[in-house]
């Protein structure tokens, strides 16, 4: 088979793998041919934007998850070398097309040896190939602890998926993986690794729907991945049911879904939010229902935090604020050491989006309607 049909079938394959915003449009204007767009994806990392070539190492697993494409039983069984898929991705680099590599893998005969596989094609980027740029690893479930630490020594970033928030609900997708000893201890040991200075960021992936989790389940799970380990961020994929998996009849979750947990991660680590706070925008079903501000219906159902005064308040307070974010609230705070807001309409040099805010917040001379008036 063809070098670029092998990445073509490779990439759509780890197209489930969320990495950061993909996005194709740009792609096309940048003048990215359609035939390859299975395997390059614009992507956020770090802090700037990324074209990634994103791919499997290979498609042939043991493992028997029920949601996943591997499984369908309708992909044919293909596999790079790490030479060929190292040859290859400095290639597209050097012709300007990609900036980084996103590599994962099934699990194939057994993790050692497909971790191996891992391994070798990142060292030949950096030793042979002389690339310098971003690599993002994958490592696998049950990969032992002496190759977590190899991986990492030429990962700028490592992941490895939880898939689901504890136990009960993994055993709900598949039979081969133990939660708490294939994956959450590979995690500390991902975590030991950042924390002796090998590895610069880690991630996992949640996968939303697929085991019945609700919104609550993975709040809880967020609060103790940040609060144990040095973990970079959480992605969140919704469950999408693949057609030939034991999952195919299962109904298919909402994008909106993964778009609120995302916000409310922001919250969680951008503006200091802790669980309780965030818990306060769910609704009765332990779910953020059909909300599409969080920060909104927290505030909503906390109303003892408002009015807040802009011209006396903490910055901590300011961020409870909906339509007030950190840039905001910090300018608020600078702002108002030289002079006192008067109005509403002030603010807005400020950043913040008055129109939001204005019914939480007062000035020497503005209050709102009260946040009662919501409820």
């Amino acid at each position: 088979m063809q070098t670029l049909e092998k990445l073509q079938k490779l990439g759509m394959a780890a197209s489930w793998d969320s990495c950061g915003g993909v996005k194709q449009k740009s792609l096309r204007k940048a003048g990215i041919p359609a035939s390859h767009a299975d395997f390059i994806h614009d992507c956020s990392n770090t802090n700037e934007n990324c074209k990634l070539m994103k791919v499997l190492q290979s498609n042939s697993c043991i493992h028997d998850c029920k949601y996943c494409v591997n499984n369908s039983g309708k992909q044919k069984k293909l596999e790079f070398e790490p030479d060929e898929l190292a040859r290859s991705f400095t290639a597209f680099e050097r012709a300007g097309m990609v900036q980084g590599l996103f590599l994962s893998s099934a699990v194939c005969r057994n993790v050692e040896k497909s971790t191996e596989k891992i391994v070798e094609t990142a060292r030949l980027l950096r030793q042979k190939y002389r690339f310098r740029g971003y690599v993002h690893l994958k490592v696998l479930p049950t990969t032992p602890k002496d190759q977590i630490f190899e991986l990492a020594r030429y990962a700028n970033r490592l992941s490895l998926n939880l898939e689901t928030t504890g136990t009960g609900f993994f055993e709900e997708l598949g039979s081969t993986k133990d939660y708490k000893n294939d994956l959450e201890k590979r995690l500390k040991w991902i975590d030991e690794a950042k924390r002796k200075g090998k590895l610069t960021s880690f991630t996992t992936q949640l996968i939303l729907g697929a085991a019945g989790e609700t919104d609550l389940d993975v709040l809880k799970r967020m609060d103790s991945l940040y609060k144990d380990t040095m973990l970079h961020r959480i992605y969140f994929s919704a469950f999408k049911p693949v057609k030939g998996t034991a999952l195919e009849k299962r109904q298919e979750e909402k994008d909106h879904r993964a778009y609120q947990l995302y916000q409310t991660d922001w919250l969680m680590k951008v503006y200091g939010f802790n669980f309780k706070e965030v818990k306060l925008g769910l609704n009765e079903e332990e779910r953020f229902g059909n909300a599409r501000d969080i920060k909104f219906e927290i505030a909503l159902n906390n109303p003892n935090l408002f009015p807040v005064d802009v011209n006396n308040a903490s910055l901590e307070e300011l961020l409870r604020v909906p339509g007030i974010g950190p840039k905001g609230a910090e300018q608020i705070v600078k702002q108002r050491e030289k002079k006192k807001f008067k109005e509403f309409k002030e603010l807005k040099k400020t950043g913040v989006i008055v129109k939001r805010a204005q019914s939480f917040i007062e000035t020497d001379r503005q209050r709102q309607a009260r946040i009662s008036a919501f409820l």
